[in-house]
């Protein structure tokens, strides 16, 4: 996209920031945000926010390398994890919060939302689940690896697979979000 995505406006506030509010208004916590290279202007945008930065400073770095980067900072007593990518900026927190209060029901269960029978993102991992997270495994091998312990909550919430990958798809969503 040729800059940083986190920084990109959505409406009046930058797209982390929408991330953030939104999780703000759940129980989810404590919120580690994981930054990459370059990432200094998004740590001093998020500043305000009461988040612990986690880095990820290898500049080949997947997403496997931020979430165990993001894990190092977590507390011991955490169980689960709600993976949330800033290019899915308008997840509500209806939506968070359903997917928080499945895994305090079914803590062993990964939770993904679906919205008319699409599944989306964020995913809520159970924190143990998270251990199986090496370098040759990915988080979509955890989900795939055994069908029974994923559980579907339906969300009505198409934020969940409104993505922004693309400058198209970063336009769309921004017609959206005003």
């Amino acid at each position: 996209m040729g800059t940083s995505k986190q920084l990109l406006p959505l409406a009046d506030k930058p797209v982390i920031h929408h991330c953030l509010h939104t999780l703000l208004a759940t129980a989810a916590r404590p919120l580690v945000v994981v930054l990459g290279p370059g990432g200094e202007a998004v740590q001093e945008s998020i500043a305000p926010f009461p988040v612990t930065i986690a880095w990820n400073r290898d500049p080949e770095g997947d997403m496997a390398g931020s979430v165990r980067a993001g894990l190092a900072l977590l507390p011991p007593d955490c169980s689960g994890v709600l993976i949330h990518l800033v290019d899915h900026p308008l997840v509500t927190a209806a939506t968070m919060q359903a997917l928080c209060v499945a895994h305090l029901i079914t803590p062993q269960s990964i939770v993904i939302p679906t919205c008319n029978g699409r599944q989306g993102h964020p995913t809520l991992f159970p924190r143990t689940i998270l251990g199986e997270l090496t370098p040759s495994v990915i988080l979509r091998d955890i989900v795939r690896k055994d069908p029974a312990r994923v559980l579907r909550i339906p969300v009505d919430d198409e934020g969940i697979f409104l993505d922004m990958d693309t400058p198209a798809e970063y336009e769309a969503l921004r017609q959206r979000g005003s």
